[in-house]
């Protein structure tokens, strides 16, 4: 008898119910909607459409949703189910047979029928995995909180992130040449350093804020800890409204007879990185920023004496008064007042703001001293503004932008070719695992009696389903050494190209994912080693926007005495014989891996030791490419009798032992968990236990 669960409620199911699942692990020939190749991608556990009757109980869980003018407030505290009941919201799901637990995951309603009254809801089933995946939805990662790191943008701070080069949390400051920012490559001005956030704490905070939870001996290890996403910005930057800050707070003789009748007023205290000040204190503030509508607002306090003369008081705008204010003559004496407003003013590069105090006439005894006053210029919404030294660094500001959380986990799942699967006991929480350590200790069930004879069974020599080439992309960006790398060799930077030798094939399968490769460059006369990420143009650098990357931190020390200076390259914070390296490569001087899928056909700078072989490709997919595409593997595609605890007990790293045979167990299309009867099996012939 089938049961199922949902959100812990038990549902009414109608006797003529079908519930077919697939259970999969891995899809090595599939295709998109399109019929194009999504090869590397992996599979979970889901269901045919199965279909359940409008009852009093079941109309009830689903909220009457069937009623179109019924609607309802969404509490996410709540269970999703009755009143509280989201369609756009998984729910999670069991399905028993015999009191056997056949599925685990999550339940998505996609129809409601209504035919003469009689309502049906047509409802499908997913695996933890699909759960994951829906519960991630078409979240950012900038959405994802990292506040707990904003920190003060200064050497300090540099210098100690490097020694947080295998955290696995925190930030990071690498040492990249962002182009404009060194004096001949050796000293380095502070603004090429960015913060970088790990790998693994984004993979975290996906997951605990999807309500899921994974057990990965690999994320724990001394490699991964060390991947981080820099920073791909032109420029550090954070997102406010508030542009520019001035004030004063002693006193400023603007006019008097006895030195002029016309004046500006100045501020000796300012902040604003889209602002330019003439001079400190400053007199004119000239902006740098894209087009844009801001607020002028102004509190300013002075004191004055006027004598058959007034004072034009006023703001200007490229020399053009915006708004003003007249201060009469008052017969001599001295008078202190204030002038406050609020003014809307559109600016463009290049535009500048002052404040002017002009006498109508050169009679004796006039004068006007500013005594006190704040400037603060907003615009009318949120826009990236430079962060200069001693200013916050708001750390969600530096997170690449527009990169969905669920494209995100699925780079990081090709890039290192690993298996997500359902851990059978704990709820909402996946083992993740690369290929070559999934079955590294696996032991084998006998499945040789689970064959059904009487069908077909199904021979496919591997290489007669499979491309002739397979490419294993990083994806292209435009900074100048990509491209250039590109142009010479008609190839990525960090990609491979895995050749079958299959002779009836032209065509080719892809993984690709979305991290670009960074060239690591290094120049005469240097011993340091930097990624680089600029455009270039007759000798002439300039700092871009780029593709989201992945590298590898470590502190690297013993290296000649190097300076990082200030904005202008005019002082010197600190000197270090160490700095904050990341790259592709573990250790520009001595390498042991490399987080590219191929070895570069190109180095850009010598080096001394170490192994450029050691790769995503030869560590993570050879083994499963020479299986794949071995002449003697096979693909068995036949039909089994298996039963509920079969599928509860279900083990894809468990070899599967099949008339004097091992395999690898592929996957398991529509078993019926409403009653036990034959479903196809499709089993890989293993070729080695070794990886």
């Amino acid at each position: 008898m089938m049961q199922l669960f949902v959100e812990g409620y038990e549902l009414d199911i109608s006797e003529s119910i079908s519930a077919l699942l697939t259970f999969s692990i891995d899809d090595i020939r599939p295709t998109d909607a399109q019929g194009n190749s999504t090869f590397a991608s992996k599979n979970s556990t889901f269901s045919k459409t199965i279909v359940l009757p409008g009852t009093k109980l079941n109309n009830a869980f689903f909220g009457n949703i069937f009623d179109v003018s019924a609607a309802n407030d969404y509490d996410p505290a709540k269970k999703n189910a009755n009143i509280n009941f989201n369609p756009a919201v998984s729910a999670s799901a069991y399905i028993f047979n015999d009191n056997i637990q056949c599925f685990k995951g999550i339940l998505r309603l996609m129809q409601v029928n209504n035919v003469d009254g009689m309502i049906d809801y047509e409802v499908v089933v997913f695996g933890e995995l699909g759960g994951l995946i829906s519960a991630l939805n078409n979240k950012k990662l900038e959405e994802l909180d990292f506040s707990a790191y904003d920190h003060v943008y200064n050497e300090t701070n540099i210098e100690n992130s490097w020694d947080n080069d295998n955290g696995g949390a925190g930030y990071y400051y690498p040492l990249t040449d962002y182009g404009t920012y060194s004096t001949g490559k050796h000293d380095w001005k502070i603004g090429t350093f960015r913060p970088a956030l790990f790998a693994k704490e984004y993979l975290d905070k996906m997951f605990e804020a999807a309500g899921y939870t994974y057990t990965s001996a690999l994320f724990s290890t001394d490699r991964f800890l060390r991947q981080i996403i820099p920073h791909n910005q032109k420029v550090l930057s954070t997102a406010t409204s508030l542009l520019l800050t001035a004030s004063r707070a002693t006193n400023q003789t603007v006019i008097s007879y006895a030195t002029t009748n016309t004046a500006r007023l100045n501020f000796p205290t300012f902040s604003g990185g889209l602002f330019t000040p003439d001079a400190t204190p400053a007199n004119r503030f000239t902006y740098t920023g894209a087009a844009i509508l801001t607020t002028v607002d102004f509190s300013l306090a002075y004191n004055y004496l006027t004598n058959s003369n007034t004072i034009a008081f006023e703001l200007q705008k490229n020399g053009s008064v915006i708004a003003s204010k007249t201060i009469p003559n008052i017969g001599g004496a001295t008078l202190s007042s204030g002038w406050s407003d609020s003014v809307n003013v559109s600016l463009t590069t290049g535009d500048y703001l002052e404040f002017w105090v002009t006498v109508s006439s050169s009679i004796t005894n006039y004068s006007f001293t500013f005594t006190s006053g704040t400037l603060t210029i907003n615009a009318a919404a949120s826009i990236p503004v430079p962060i200069s030294y001693g200013d916050t660094v708001t750390m969600n500001d530096s997170i690449p932008k527009n990169i969905l959380q669920v494209d995100f986990f699925s780079w990081i799942v090709k890039l290192f070719n690993l298996y997500v699967y359902e851990d059978q006991n704990d709820n909402k929480t996946l083992k993740i695992e690369p290929f070559i350590d999934f079955f590294a200790s696996a032991s084998s069930e006998d499945w040789s009696s689970k064959i059904d004879r009487s069908k077909a069974i199904k021979v496919k020599p591997m290489s007669e389903l499979n491309a002739k080439f397979y490419e294993f992309n990083f994806k292209s960006d435009s900074d100048y050494y990509n491209d250039l790398y590109t142009k010479r060799y008609n190839q990525t930077y960090g990609s491979y190209i895995y050749d079958s030798q299959y002779e009836f094939a032209v065509n080719k399968q892809t993984c690709e994912i979305g991290f670009s490769g960074t060239v690591l460059v290094g120049y005469g006369g240097e011993d340091k080693v930097y990624s680089t990420i600029f455009k270039s143009s007759n000798g002439n650098e300039e700092t871009i926007d780029s593709n989201i990357r992945i590298l590898q931190a470590r502190k690297i020390t013993g290296v000649s005495s190097w300076a990082l200076k200030n904005a202008a390259g005019s002082s010197t914070y600190a000197s270090y014989t160490k700095y904050g390296y990341a790259g592709h490569l573990d250790d520009p001087d001595n390498p042991a891996n490399d987080n590219q899928f191929g070895v570069p056909k190109e180095l850009f700078f010598a080096l001394v030791t170490g192994a450029l072989n050691v790769n995503q490709f030869n560590v993570y997919w050879s083994a499963y490419m020479a299986e794949i595409t071995n002449k003697d593997s096979r693909l068995v595609t036949c039909t089994a009798k298996l039963d509920y605890k079969d599928i509860y007990n279900l083990d894809f790293s468990k070899y599967k032992y099949v008339d004097g045979n091992l395999f690898r167990l592929n996957k398991i299309v529509d078993f019926n968990t409403t009653k036990e009867d034959t479903c196809t099996v499709e089993l890989i012939k293993l070729i080695s236990k070794i990886y």
